[in-house]
């Protein structure tokens, strides 16, 4: 194809890349070394940890990373149950009722039922249902007055679902919990989802864990886990997902565009690699633009020059706008105090550049709460979004002209 970049409206010719939130890439690259390490992990019995806690900043691809976990133990004989978590489960209570929903749920898909009745009938004390049933099986149970404990409801499913799998012929089941970092314990508000979580799957999976979960979210899980029980670091192995490696992110672009009628020039991809930082998001979001944009078979680094400063602009809309506006204003001021102090910077130095009347302090433990910030170590403080600075910069010399 000759003429102009520019394409026409639509653009004739495919655009293989699908950036979007948890949405599967065309290919997943840099990614089997760890997949491979989560089917060993499937087929341990019993495994060296029992769970899994993934973690990464936005636009990694922690989400995709869950599905595809998904669909190699379902292969492998698992039953599994992903649940994107909300704000609401930050209440145990409401957590223990979500988690006992999604375990009668697996409940029902077991394939035997030999043993579930007993099974049924010790949880159910803790459930508290007018009947649970399972297929064709169902009790109706009496119960002492009152309600159970978060933990203790959450247990009582963990363990019925262990009778249910050890009387089938189900390798075991797998609950896979995206957006984990909501689960911080609230001494201030009595809020104590992840202990509570935790306690009942420590006591289930004393049994046996044909039960484990997969925790995924923003790196502050890592420390609520810690902060919520010290026995944590038994009960988790913590896979950290970053940036890909340079080889890994340019395949990233270059093998989706195989057999789509497109090719990028080794310069451009390099470019791509490198201004994208290798988050897979913003590769997969700078091909897609491209193949929108630029109406040629073969693009070069200066035909996407002529789109990258408006590529630029709708990322800074799709991406970091809406979150940026969602904070409030002292909030936004500690946000570019943190660009200004480097990104990474520690309490004391970004209660610096935010100036006085600012308790940065408090204003970061929000930050935190809206998945904007975490601390890698204490008392040190990042953003939880990849090239949030890039971003925040451009957002100051804007508002400097005007």
């Amino acid at each position: 194809m000759t003429g102009s970049p520019l394409a026409r409206q639509p653009n004739p010719l495919r655009n293989p890349f699908r950036p979007g939130n948890g949405v599967p890439p065309p290919y997943l690259a840099g990614r089997d070394q760890v997949l491979a390490e989560a089917e060993d992990w499937l087929l341990e019995e019993p495994p060296l940890l029992a769970n899994w806690a993934i973690t990464g900043l936005r636009g990694t691809g922690n989400t995709v990373l869950l599905g595809e976990i998904v669909q190699r133990a379902e292969r492998a004989g698992w039953l599994t149950l992903e649940r994107e978590l909300g704000d609401r489960h930050r209440d145990d209570a409401r957590l223990a009722e979500a988690l006992v929903d999604d375990c009668e749920a697996l409940l029902a898909r077991v394939d035997a039922f030999a043993g579930i009745g007993q099974a049924i009938e010790r949880g159910a004390r803790f459930l508290r249902p007018r009947r649970v049933a399972v297929g064709e099986l169902s009790v109706e149970p009496a119960y002492e007055s009152g309600r159970a404990a978060p933990a203790d409801a959450m247990f009582a499913s963990f363990a019925a679902l262990t009778a249910a799998l050890e009387a089938s012929d189900r390798r075991g089941a797998l609950l896979l919990l995206d957006e984990a970092h909501l689960l911080a314990d609230d001494g201030q508000r009595d809020r104590y989802p992840l202990s509570s979580l935790l306690a009942a799957l420590g006591r289930a999976q004393r049994q046996g864990p044909r039960v484990r979960v997969v925790l995924c979210g923003l790196p502050t899980l890592s420390l609520n886990l810690k902060r919520a029980r010290t026995y944590a670091e038994r009960m988790f192995r913590h896979v950290v997902v970053g940036n890909l490696p340079l080889d890994a992110a340019g395949d990233a672009i270059a093998v989706p565009l195989l057999g789509s009628g497109r090719s990028f020039s080794l310069g451009l991809i390099d470019h791509v690699v490198e201004a994208s930082g290798g988050y897979p998001y913003f590769l997969q979001f700078a091909g897609a633009f491209a193949c929108s944009r630029i109406g040629l078979s073969r693009v070069g680094r200066a035909d996407f020059a002529r789109v990258e400063e408006a590529m630029i602009h709708e990322l800074d809309l799709a991406f970091f706008e809406d979150r940026f506006e969602g904070a409030a204003p002292t909030e936004q001021a500690l946000l570019l105090a943190m660009e200004r102090a480097g990104g990474r910077a520690t309490l004391t130095r970004i209660t610096r550049e935010a100036g006085p009347g600012v308790n940065a302090a408090v204003g970061l433990r929000r930050l935190i709460d809206k998945g904007l910030v975490y601390r890698p170590t204490r008392a040190t403080y990042d953003f939880a979004l990849p090239l949030f600075a890039g971003y925040l910069r451009r957002r100051a010399e804007l508002t400097a002209l005007s």
